[in-house]
Order: C-alpha cells, then sequence, then structure tokens
C-alpha cells in the first residue's frame, strides 16, 4: 500500500519506522536506494504526483529497505524502463547471492530463466514442473524457458478435460 498524500520520503521514512530502523539508517538506506534507481531528486515529491514508473521503483527500495532475509516480487519489472529493470534483475540476483530467499513470480520467462535458481510453474493452484530453468528445458528438449513452458502448458491443456 502506497500513501498517495505523503512525500516519496515521508513514505519511506514510515516504512522503515515499521520496521524499527534507526532514523539516520533510514535516510542512509533510502537516499542510496532512490538514487541507485534515478529518482534521487525525487524524494520531496507527493507520490499522486508519481508516474507508474517511478512509483514502482518506490516501492522496490520500500521493499529492500530493511534488508529483509525473504523477499517476495510479483512482476517486479512493470512499469519500469531498461535501465530500471536492469538494476532490478542486477539487485534480485545479488540478493540471492548473499544468501537471501527470494520468491520472484513472473511471466516474463526469458528474466525467470536467466535470473532464477529454481522455477515452480502452476497450473490452477497445482505444481505442474518444479526444477533449474535449464533442468526443465532439458526435460522438455528445448532451447529457452518459454519453449519449455508452452510445451508444460500444452500437456496440462491435454490432460485437463475441457
Amino acid at each position: 500500500t502506497m500513501y498517495p498524500l505523503l512525500s516519496v520520503m515521508e513514505y519511506l521514512t514510515l516504512v522503515g519506522t515499521l520496521h524499527h530502523m534507526p532514523p539516520r539508517e533510514i535516510d542512509r538506506r533510502a537516499t542510496e536506494m532512490l538514487r541507485l534507481f534515478c529518482i534521487g531528486d525525487a524524494g520531496n515529491n507527493r507520490i499522486d504526483t508519481l508516474s507508474k514508473g517511478m512509483r514502482q521503483k518506490v516501492v522496490i527500495t520500500a521493499a529492500l529497505l530493511h534488508d529483509p532475509e525473504v523477499l517476495l516480487f510479483d512482476e517486479p519489472l512493470s512499469g519500469l524502463d531498461a535501465n530500471a529493470a536492469r538494476t532490478v534483475k542486477e539487485i534480485v540476483r545479488g540478493l540471492a547471492d548473499r544468501g537471501k530467499t527470494v520468491l520472484y513470480c513472473s511471466h516474463v520467462l526469458d528474466v525467470v530463466e536467466r535470473l532464477c535458481d529454481r522455477v515452480l510453474i502452476l497450473d490452477r493452484g497445482r505444481l505442474v514442473a518444479d526444477g533449474s530453468p535449464q533442468e526443465l528445458m532439458a526435460r522438455h528438449g528445448r532451447e529457452n524457458m518459454e519453449q519449455a513452458f508452452l510445451d508444460i502448458a500444452r500437456a496440462q491443456d491435454q490432460a485437463s478435460p475441457v
């Protein structure tokens, strides 16, 4: 939830305070993250004046502010420009490399293929595939995750009564 009448820094301060972060740490981390996303000058802007992409950057900053052990991202690249999308992918990969648990939900399968260590594919709430991208591609004799996913989806459609 974002509070549209707050400024970006007021919102991030609220989030950091809710996570019991010291004020100086909130300011340092928020400033660092906003700079990383090239919106360092937006700190005093009200959230309701931001574009969709800028709001997405602020939400991601809020999620990362307190350096959580577990993160859940649902289509985090939605609305982001190419540079910000690359930054998010680098951050997600870096978090996983540091031992953080990152659940990354996406329909952008080329990103999933490059970014994820393990892929779970659900169909109507049931797990239908589980493995590394390389394992799933090899299992279906495919060169990329999109092709493997289409095979898995087709098999599910054929197995399910209409």
